[in-house]
């Protein structure tokens, strides 16, 4: 299992983003959080746009993914305080910007689920689903994921 700290990139604060969204909501041991594309959270900007198959690689999607994953780290941080609260990652959705010949969704998702792992060792597997989509927000980013974890009682 690898500490926070060796992640290549620092651990990003969440924030919401418009009046009537939350970053989570919890409901008993688990948390709902809101999908997060690979934005920095202080500017908004995203750190890669467009869709995969036309302007996007699958190793540039596949990092868009792993910053997803740290930005979701982030937000968990923020609430929980710190990641030994988190038991288990249970469910992750992701949507892909892709060309329409483009059909690599689930590798793209590999950015998010191998960080999990790294981070939370068995405890970072979890279901998941990755599906595509012409467009997503801020400027067509490649991809969006959100999460469901449960926390130590």
């Amino acid at each position: 299992m690898m500490a926070i700290s060796d992640i290549n990139y620092k651990i990003i604060n969440s924030a919401p983003r418009r009046k009537g969204v939350v970053v989570l909501r919890q409901v008993d041991d688990l948390l709902y959080l809101s999908g997060h594309g690979p934005e920095d959270e202080i500017t908004g900007k995203p750190f890669y746009t467009g869709r995969l198959g036309e302007s996007v690689t699958l190793e540039q999607g596949r990092d868009a993914a792993r910053i997803c994953g740290i930005i979701l780290l982030g937000a968990l941080q923020d609430y929980l305080g710190t990641l030994d609260k988190v038991d288990y990652i249970v469910k992750a959705f992701a949507l892909v910007s892709s060309a329409p010949d483009f059909y690599n969704q689930e590798e793209v998702m590999d950015g998010f689920s191998d960080l999990m792992v790294e981070v939370f060792g068995d405890r970072g597997i979890h279901a998941r689903s990755a599906m595509g989509t012409s467009n997503l927000p801020a400027g067509n980013i490649p991809v969006e994921i959100e999460i469901i974890v449960k926390v130590v009682a």
